[in-house]
């Protein structure tokens, strides 16, 4: 039998104040991936870089990250155009700690040729749109392919091949969406993948006369159709912006903000992607849906400094509204 002198007990060190300064560096970077700039260092971690000499914060902090670097931490700058370098923000190369994966042309039609030669399933539908959804060229002609019709693994996935062959043949559909009763004929252009599960189609309308966007769920092919694209629409950045404030509830109206400075960084990451310009310490927003901007300031209120009066009072609603609807739960 085992006795505690076959297991002999590891001594247990305590850090000294450069290993407890290096770790908390570190805890600090990953817990904000979208980076912290040395005059924020200095604000969150005092005992370390907050000396009377900022010169020497400057160059220990230069230091310590060189430190982790040669850890195998992959840290970066990022100079986003202020006047000091001390706002540029370090951060953990994503790569460094989230690989992904990445397939050349060649791999990917190995793929298509190993994939759909099998039995054709809900699951093999939802891998192709994830893998195949920038190269819908080497997808099949789907309605030749074999589905499977014995019970749970029964599926329905001719919207969306026929939505899929529209895009690659560049031919007009004929749809219901949801709910609707009056059919709509649309000019698919892409199918976009918004999160790991969301799929949106990208198309225009023509009764609209413009981009819209289709949840695919909510698509139903009523007649594919012979016609070719009357519209001839270049996609730009803006159509495959999904951020919360481009939403279309209002007309863009302009909302100025000043933030405090020890929240600006998760601000600005809040903001990627909307449309916004900072002048001095004012952030002025454009947003077409002004009620995504309440989730931020419930989380953070201490952020907000100063906004416009008719915004807070908007801001000030909204919490009412959600405080009577969680007293009737």
């Amino acid at each position: 039998m085992a006795s505690f002198e076959d297991f002999p007990m590891i001594e247990v060190k305590k850090m000294n104040e450069t290993e407890v300064r290096l770790f908390s560096l570190l805890f600090n970077l990953l817990r904000e991936p979208k980076g912290i700039s040395f005059q924020k260092f200095r604000n969150i971690m005092p005992r370390f870089y907050k000396n009377e000499d900022i010169e020497s914060d400057r160059k220990k902090l230069y230091r310590d990250l060189n430190q982790l670097k040669s850890l195998g931490f992959n840290i970066k700058v990022a100079q986003y155009g202020y006047q000091s370098e001390d706002f540029f923000p370090y951060y953990i190369q994503k790569e460094s700690i989230d690989r992904s994966l990445k397939f050349s042309k060649e791999e990917l039609e190995h793929l298509s040729k190993t994939l759909f030669a099998t039995e054709f399933t809900k699951d093999l539908m939802s891998l192709s749109q994830k893998l195949f959804s920038f190269h819908l060229d080497l997808i099949p002609n789907l309605s030749k392919l074999p589905v499977s019709t014995e019970g749970e693994d029964m599926v329905d996935t001719g919207n969306t091949e026929k939505i899929l062959q529209a895009i690659k043949d560049k031919r007009a559909i004929t749809i219901l969406y949801g709910y609707e009763e009056k059919e709509r004929t649309i000019e698919p252009y892409r199918l976009i993948r918004k999160n790991t599960t969301d799929f949106y189609v990208l198309a225009y309308d023509r009764s609209k006369k413009s981009l819209r966007r289709f949840i695919l769920p909510k698509i139903s092919v009523k007649k594919e159709t012979k016609e070719e694209f009357f519209s001839n629409v270049k996609i730009s950045d803006d159509d495959l912006n999904f951020h919360p404030l481009s939403i279309k509830t209002h007309p863009e109206k302009e909302i100025s903000f000043q933030i405090h400075p020890e929240y600006e960084d998760r601000w600005k990451t809040f903001l990627e992607g909307a449309k916004y310009e900072t002048i001095q310490n004012q952030y002025k927003v454009l947003t077409t849906n002004q009620n995504a901007l309440f989730q931020f300031f419930v989380i953070l209120p201490e952020a907000l400094v100063e906004c416009l009066p008719e915004w807070k009072e908007s801001f000030v609603r909204h919490l009412k509204d959600w405080e009577h609807l969680y007293q009737l739960v």
